[in-house]
């Protein structure tokens, strides 16, 4: 894997996507940051994007802020997979149902043509393990994001220690690493110096740090620029 630090845009419809289209991230990530950390688009919405986007980058869709239960997670996974988007993700929210469901996904995971990428949050506890299940369970790779949307950012959570040590562990084992949760663009000299696969931005993107609204071309534009 290279060690460039790659970028990822999380984009909340089609016209935002095609606002893009003269500085495309690496990776376009499709989410409605109005449903929560991880809230899912439409899947025709989904559908429009990647077909817009025609293979000029990589696309990523997350399946909503859902119970770590397998009869909600697996049709949701399936669903997203027939878009055509070359990874889907999926939020870990901790608990105790999350080891047993980690391990009936398990086969849902690994029969699955398209990869599947698991974000664990800053702000929630986890088994000491969790990494290893994940990995375990066939995911081709982890991210660290936020649950709660409250302006903390990962770096107000994690320490540089624990990021380092996360980047390590994801990437010993060939697994896609990335790092997101309220990151601000006078983090990424810092960060990009973990080596992580990819940095994830929204609220970077968007005027006064509003997730919630539209992303502004502009700010798009530097954080490409800060990572080239």
């Amino acid at each position: 894997m290279s060690n460039k630090t790659k970028w990822l845009a999380s984009v909340q419809s089609l016209e935002e996507a095609q606002n893009l289209n003269d500085c495309l991230p690496d990776i376009l990530d499709m989410k409605q940051p109005s449903h929560g950390a991880l809230g899912a688009l439409p899947l025709d919405v989904v559908e429009d994007i990647v077909n817009w986007a025609s293979g000029r980058c990589l696309t990523s869709a997350t399946i909503g802020d859902l119970p770590m239960q397998l009869e909600a997670i697996e049709p949701a996974i399936m669903k997203m997979a027939g878009t055509g988007v070359d990874y889907v993700k999926i939020g870990l929210f901790g608990g105790d149902e999350q080891a047993a469901c980690l391990h009936a996904l398990t086969p849902v995971i690994q029969k699955l043509n398209t990869p599947v990428i698991a974000v664990l949050f800053a702000d929630r506890d986890y088994e000491t393990d969790v990494i290893t299940q994940v990995l375990k369970a066939g995911f081709s790779g982890v991210m660290i994001d936020t649950a709660e949307k409250n302006g903390r950012s990962l770096l107000d959570l994690w320490s540089v220690d624990a990021l380092t040590e996360f980047v390590n562990t994801v990437k010993n084992a060939q697994s896609l690493c990335g790092l997101a949760g309220a990151l601000r663009i006078e983090d990424i000299a810092s960060l990009r110096e973990l080596q992580p696969d990819y940095l994830g931005f929204r609220s970077a993107l968007c005027p006064d740090r509003k997730r919630n609204e539209s992303l502004s071309v502009t700010l798009a534009k530097t954080v490409a620029s800060a990572l080239d």
